[in-house]
């Protein structure tokens, strides 16, 4: 499964800052808890949820990762709905 709107830009992250990568990292991280299979239920529907609530810290999250707030909550929507649910 591929999420490369939260790993790239459209230009090379090698200069990014330290604090970008980390924001980065901490969304890719909920994307891939939000996915997995091997990953608790309950951590499972927390990262989900944390993903698609828009609340303020996904949004300071995403615009310090550099990324579109609503453009990955639309993109997290979508792959949901398209993923059949992980038991």
């Amino acid at each position: 499964m591929s999420f490369n709107f939260i790993k790239s830009d459209n230009h090379s992250d090698h200069s990014a800052s330290p604090e970008k990568k980390l924001f980065t990292a901490i969304l890719s991280q909920a994307v891939h808890d939000a996915f997995s299979s091997h990953v608790d239920k309950i951590e499972r529907r927390a990262a989900r949820s944390f993903l698609t609530r828009n609340s303020k810290d996904f949004r300071v999250i995403c615009e310090m990762a550099g990324r579109s707030p609503d453009y990955v909550k639309e993109k997290i929507e979508k792959k949901l709905y398209e993923t059949p649910s992980l038991y």
